[in-house]
């Protein structure tokens, strides 16, 4: 086989040919030893393919919790092995939407809704400012909650405006009146005793109040006024002020249920 060298643009002699082929040229004794070591490469190169392939193969899956791996197996099945697509929470559950027993959702006339015992009677007046004032009100009279818009521009500084007029009230002690933690917006609370507040029936006895204000999700001021005998302790004002807030979505809005 002749040789054409590219760079002297010419064919090459024997010379050249040695060159480019020089196994060629050797003798049968150098052949051989070239082919046997050319043999001896070939082998190891291949036994050392098949060790890692047969490593690999049998290389064992990251380990997990027999429960993980329960979990996984039976994702997307019904239980039997039939395959069924994945469902999400597309609907609350009973414990998301659960009320203190006697207690119930509404939807009041002013737009809102709130929940409160449901055996209780609602009365509601005129407001110079925002919705009407709404009394609900126990069937013996002795508790109340009254809800309202505020007319300040934070809770907090509604209540320090409310506490003015409170301060009057015959056997006022103040318990509390200070910002609290809210979902949206600003929070504040004023809690105290009276022994006569307007409006309350049974004159005379020491009574305890909670008057809870808060910014809802519609950007406005809302107030949540528990009250009650302080004879009975505080517990169940504290119930009917924090379901009510809990429950409650401002006018003009859809709201889920509360989260459980």
């Amino acid at each position: 086989m002749r040789v054409y060298d590219t760079e002297r643009q010419e064919w090459g002699g024997s010379r050249r040919e040695r060159l480019f082929h020089t196994d060629q040229y050797l003798d049968v004794p150098r052949q051989k030893a070239v082919r046997q070591r050319t043999g001896i490469v070939l082998a190891v190169v291949g036994l050392a393919f098949g060790v890692w392939a047969l490593a690999w193969k049998d290389e064992p899956e990251p380990y997990r919790e027999p429960a993980a791996a329960e979990q996984e197996s039976t994702a997307g099945t019904d239980g039997a092995g039939n395959g069924v697509p994945p469902t999400g929470s597309g609907t609350p559950d009973a414990a998301s939407t659960a009320l203190p027993v006697g207690y119930a959702s509404q939807q009041d006339a002013e737009g809102y809704r709130i929940a409160l015992p449901e055996d209780w009677t609602r009365e509601a007046r005129s407001s110079q400012y925002g919705i009407d004032v709404v009394d609900y009100r126990s069937p013996d009279g002795t508790r109340r909650l009254q809800v309202f818009q505020v007319l300040e521009t934070s809770p907090y500084a509604s209540l320090k405006a409310a506490r003015v007029e409170a301060e009057k009230l015959d056997g006022y002690e103040a318990v509390s009146l200070a910002e609290v933690p809210a979902d949206t917006g600003s929070a504040a609370e004023h809690e105290y005793r009276a022994d006569e507040i307007a409006g309350e029936q049974d004159g005379g006895s020491t009574r305890h109040v909670i008057d809870h204000r808060f910014e809802a999700a519609d950007g406005e001021r809302y107030a949540l006024v528990a009250y009650g005998s302080d004879a009975d302790g505080a517990e169940d004002e504290r119930e009917l002020v924090d379901t009510a807030l809990l429950w409650f979505c401002p006018p003009g809005l859809e709201c889920d249920p509360p989260a459980g």
